[in-house]
């Protein structure tokens, strides 16, 4: 599978179901590219179109997805470097629940709004710890900064919305990659300490 294919196809692994638009923004691949990839994809019956140009993985597809995942990251799933920084990022992704909860839960409090982005801005700083050893990751930093700066603009539906590139969304995508990175479903993550 070409990095273009498997970024792809881990798109939409990661959303289950997406447009070639959301593919595009959330790889950074032009459109063009997605869409070329994503034809070759549907024709190998690795992706299923179901409609108004939406896109998800067949059973093959997500077989190929996670088969490249063993293959390109097996050195990743040895690395005490990445299991270090990814139980860090557990601790993290703690308190960005509770936050999200309690912000929700409050009715939007600005005070709980600031701590949130503070958290989404400390997982940019440290995606930037990450990046020589997974440099994909760095599409992640930019998805969180253009989302915070939706939200400072007033934007608020980028914080939780599913409709947009929202910080909420943008997390789950990426707490999925890193387990599934190091070869992990989600509901054997470990517990924060």
């Amino acid at each position: 599978m070409t990095d273009e294919e498997f970024l792809a196809l881990n798109s939409i692994y990661l959303k289950k179901i997406a447009t070639s638009a959301a593919v595009s923004a959330s790889t950074g691949l032009p459109e063009q590219a997605v869409e070329r990839v994503l034809a070759g994809a549907e024709a190998s019956g690795r992706v299923i179109d179901v409609g108004q140009g939406m896109l998800m993985l067949s059973e093959d597809g997500v077989h190929a997805v996670l088969g490249e995942f063993s293959e390109r990251y097996a050195a990743s799933r040895e690395d005490q470097v990445v299991e270090d920084w990814y139980k860090r990022f557990e601790l993290l992704n703690s308190q960005f629940l509770k936050v999200v909860t309690d912000w929700q839960q409050d009715g939007g409090d600005l005070s709980k709004l600031e701590r949130l982005l503070k958290l989404v801005e400390r997982q940019v700083r440290a995606l930037g710890h990450i990046i020589d050893r997974i440099p994909r990751y760095g599409v992640y930093s930019q998805r969180f900064t253009q989302a915070i700066e939706a939200v400072d603009k007033g934007q608020i539906a980028y914080l939780v919305s599913p409709d947009v590139d929202s910080i909420h969304s943008i997390w789950f995508e990426f707490h999925e990659d890193i387990l599934t990175v190091l070869g992990r479903p989600r509901d054997v993550a470990e517990p924060a300490e």
